[in-house]
């Protein structure tokens, strides 16, 4: 790169003060700057340059003692050069076209560059160049001032990678925090659900307390593992906050349905007071409402022993339109010391809570979370042996034509619902042989004929063989999962193509939820299953299908004996046990069925639907598919029906029941 030799009346000797500062510049080059401003160049930390656009390359002709100390490089080694000798194999192409661009352009730009110093060591360049125009308008000459922001730049790396080896923690945390959880719901099925069915059958007392004492430890332990993955979606920000329409006196309802019983044995009033101007419906997140409401009423029904726990709802503004929302309770209260420890994670007020009460401390920090996602912040009032208000204010959205939300609510009865309507077969695909008995005991007890498929592959073979009214497809199983069998039965015409399938999963994130959704699926039960959610998702399905079919011909009628059924209980139980099983159950049904004559000749309802409850039960079990779905609708008959009704079915059931024992006693002799 050669000088020019343009000739200039200028001459060093013209800007005297600058170089004997240290500035240096071509012969030729003038300034045209006083000698305090080039004195303050000179001393400035930033390196400064001037190239010269009417020469060939747009030389540098001009440079302070900064950029020198900033590059390495000596006045003599700069001056005439372009600054691209600065650049290197690291420098970015499209910094460089940007400051290319803007010289063509002649206008300013700012750019961060990797440059190289003269001994090849690598540094930071924050770059700006600004055009300063001659008395034509055109560009006399490029100003430059460099920044070395190698520290910032490797701070602000070091951060990004700090950052991002935080991310990829966390997601690894809540990765394994789901698949624990995944892995945990998958025994506690199986073990809450034989707890369950157990709970079913007739006991003594001392039997019934321990069952229902293993149920509620299983309960206690399914919560511990949904607030531990909670706290890890809201900490990942994965947590989502919907907005839809929902009913207030919905999810307040439903909430205090969950602890009526709970506050009727203890002796305590449970109820909610909704104020006049609150609306019927509005928008918000009606799941998050619930679950902060959930563990709000839980604590004060649990540390409540005189007086009751209210709920009330008003509006704390209109315009927006924000409800408030508070659970008083009249229990031991919380005194002003251990207040701020309330909602610090696995902390409760005091060490000897737990040990009363229960708990895991995680509820109320989950439900400050929450309401602040949702735009609110949850507030304490509490006094030692008073008892206590947690409060919380929700913007919501309102919604046109709503109109204003009942003023009262108290728990409904607690009756577990019966499954009601046309009772079909279901196809259980599931991998566990655990999971298949208590699912399937369960549902033959409800008065269906239970198909078993143990991957996905069966599944599907046998969706396309046969009809069914119903399946409930596992998620993950072996050789094809729940999905990709799902995709393959919904290929198939109709009807197998259109049969519901409800999802059991032990995955329980939102994103688990609605990827079952999209695969296809029309409903969606988390384990451990619960006998009334299951029950109620079947029935649910069910009514959509019948609604859907529009008087189609019903299922089909059940056999006497469910030979499928009869095989599963005798891989279930020892060898050679089965015919004692059944020869007991025989035993037992031949009494229920002589009582059950008896009950009819005195007109006894409430005895026969006793016996017929039972009979359901038991002949679920044992695959006897056609009694149990005629015990049921028996059972059913006896709460809402008429007496001729009453007396007509329990004579069809005594000889439908008779006719099934002799069926079971020759394969009995088989197993």
């Amino acid at each position: 790169m050669s000088r020019s030799t343009r000739s200039s009346p200028t001459t060093a000797e013209a800007w005297p003060q600058a170089s004997s500062a240290g500035n240096a510049a071509l012969p030729d080059f003038d300034p045209r700057a006083a000698g305090v401003l080039a004195a303050a160049v000179a001393a400035a930390p930033t390196g400064v340059t001037i190239a010269d656009p009417s020469r060939p390359d747009c030389p540098i002709v001009f440079l302070n003692p900064a950029f020198s100390a900033i590059t390495g490089y000596r006045a003599e080694e700069v001056l005439g050069r372009n600054c691209r000798f600065l650049q290197g194999r690291d420098t970015d192409p499209k910094a460089v076209a940007r400051v290319r661009r803007a010289i063509a352009a002649a206008r300013p730009v700012t750019v961060e560059m990797v440059n190289y110093r003269r001994d090849g060591t690598r540094f930071w360049n924050e770059l700006r160049i600004t055009p300063v125009p001659g008395p034509d308008g055109r560009p006399a000459l490029f100003l430059g001032i460099q920044h070395d922001v190698t520290a910032r730049k490797r701070a602000e790396l070091a951060l990004e990678r700090a950052k991002r080896a935080a991310e990829r923690a966390n997601q690894t945390k809540s990765d394994f925090l789901a698949t624990m959880s995944h892995e945990i719901r998958t025994p506690m099925n199986g073990v809450m659900g034989t707890v369950a069915l157990l709970l079913e059958t007739e006991l003594t007392a001392e039997q019934r307390a321990y069952a229902d004492t293993a149920r509620r430890c299983g309960q206690d332990l399914l919560a511990i593992v949904n607030d531990i993955l909670d706290i890890s979606r809201i900490e990942s920000g994965m947590l989502r906050i919907e907005s839809v329409p929902f009913r207030i006196a919905d999810v307040v309802l439903g909430v205090l349905d969950l602890f009526g019983a709970t506050a009727a044995e203890k002796g305590i009033g449970l109820a909610a007071a909704i104020a006049p101007e609150v609306p019927d419906t509005v928008e918000g997140d009606p799941h998050r409402l619930r679950q902060v409401l959930l563990n709000l009423v839980d604590n004060a029904v649990k540390f409540t022993a005189i007086g009751g726990v209210t709920v009330r709802i008003e509006r704390a503004s209109a315009e927006p339109l924000a409800l408030s929302f508070a659970v008083t309770d009249t229990g031991i209260g919380i005194p002003a010391a251990a207040q701020k420890r309330l909602f610090v994670r696995f902390a409760q007020a005091d060490a000897s809570i737990s040990r009363r009460f229960g708990g895991s401390g995680l509820g109320l920090t989950i439900c400050r979370q929450l309401v602040a996602l949702m735009g609110g912040e949850l507030a304490l009032e509490s006094e030692a042996g008073r008892g206590t208000t947690f409060s919380f204010i929700l913007p919501v959205r309102p919604v046109a034509g709503a109109g204003s939300a009942p003023a009262r609510l108290v728990p409904s009865a607690a009756v577990a619902p019966a499954p009601r309507g046309v009772r079909g077969r279901v196809l259980l695909a599931e991998d566990s042989r655990s999971n298949q008995l208590v699912a399937a005991a369960i549902l033959r007890r409800a008065g269906f004929a239970v198909d078993v498929a143990a991957d996905g592959e069966e599944a599907v073979e046998r969706a396309a063989a046969r009809r069914y009214d119903l399946i409930l497809m596992d998620v993950q199983m072996p050789k094809l999962d729940g999905f990709g069998a799902t995709a393959r039965i919904r290929a198939l015409p109709p009807p197998a193509g259109t049969v519901p399938i409800i999802a059991l999963t032990a995955s329980v994130r939102p994103e688990d939820r609605d990827r079952c959704f999209e695969a296809g699926m029309t409903g969606y039960v988390a384990k451990p299953i619960d006998l009334i959610a299951l029950l109620g998702a079947v029935d649910q399905a069910l009514a959509g299908r019948r609604a859907g079919r529009r008087g189609a011909e019903p299922a089909g009628e059940l056999p006497l004996v469910d030979r499928a059924t009869l095989d599963e209980l005798r891989g279930a139980v020892e060898p050679g046990r089965l015919p004692q099983l059944i020869a007991v159950f025989v035993e037992e049904t031949e009494a229920r069925l002589a009582e059950l004559e008896a009950a009819h000749a005195a007109g006894d309802v409430a005895a026969i639907g006793r016996l017929a409850h039972v009979l359901k039960s038991a002949a679920g079990t044992f695959g006897a598919a056609a009694l149990a779905r005629a015990a049921t609708l028996l059972e059913e008959t006896c709460r809402d029906g008429t007496a001729e009704r009453v007396a007509c079915l329990a004579t069809e059931l005594v000889a439908l029941g008779r006719r099934t024992l002799e069926a079971l006693v020759e394969p009995a002799s088989a197993g």
